[in-house]
């Protein structure tokens, strides 16, 4: 099956769009390099929740061309990292004081479904 297929890279793709939303929306509208150097943290940590969830498609993409399975656990390995880190900097995020947090727990809410895709997918891959 191609990548552009599966449930979890689509879900990868909708995170994305998510993470760029809540970070345009807890920003101002910056780009993602005015975010990083800002001296806002609400700022530094929206621009991480692009960088990390720009990393989950590819991700998939690049465990589905693994050539092994080691190389492939390596790689699931860093797209749960990335999952790990953006629901981080969203803790992050309410930290710094936000009160709009809906949009927070929506992106949480979207890691955990795409946490269980990946599980779902890696047991899948194990039997075939």
């Amino acid at each position: 099956m191609n990548a552009y297929q599966l449930p979890v890279y689509k879900k990868a793709l909708e995170i994305f769009k998510i993470s760029s939303a809540v970070s345009s929306y807890f920003s101002d509208n910056r780009h993602v390099i005015e975010m990083e150097l800002s001296s806002v943290p609400a700022h530094n940590y929206a621009g991480r929740l692009v960088t990390e969830s720009l990393q989950l498609a590819p991700g998939i993409a690049g465990v589905m061309t693994a050539r092994t399975k080691e190389l492939q656990l390596k790689r699931i390995e860093k797209i749960r990292k990335a999952a790990k880190r953006i629901k981080s900097n969203c803790r992050n995020i309410e930290i710094t004081g936000i009160k709009e947090t809906e949009f927070l727990d929506l992106l949480r809410r979207e890691i955990l479904h795409f946490e269980h895709l990946i599980s779902d997918w890696i047991h899948q891959n194990q039997k075939n």
